[in-house]
């Protein structure tokens, strides 16, 4: 397979990859906690206890779902991860057209 077509395949998988990308929930759990004990810890009985462990420990069902659905509003475009696949994208794109360039030109 020549250098062209190789490049042509990558591009191809580099697409897969942007279309099918999804955001890792377990990847999202800390800024998750950091949400839900913005406004502080909680006083029971004289013990102080983060918002996120007391949801997590006494609900964990109702905990996995808000961790579901605060990942699920967080833009993918917007992330790192997804940007750096778009970069990468054009990177290929980019070296494709360069060698299409020099093809034609000899």
């Amino acid at each position: 397979m020549n250098k062209l077509e190789e490049l042509k395949a990558a591009i191809v998988e580099k697409k897969r990859e942007i279309d099918t990308f999804e955001l890792d929930v377990d990847d999202y759990e800390d800024q998750y906690c950091e949400c839900l004990d913005e406004e502080g810890p909680v006083k029971v009985a004289g013990l102080t206890f983060d918002v996120s462990t007391i949801i997590r420990e006494l609900d964990p069902t109702a905990y996995r779902c808000g961790l579901n659905d605060y990942v699920d509003s967080i833009e993918k475009e917007e992330t790192e991860e997804y940007k750096k696949l778009e970069e990468e994208l054009e990177e290929l794109e980019s070296e494709l057209s360069d060698i299409k360039e020099e093809l034609e030109e000899n």
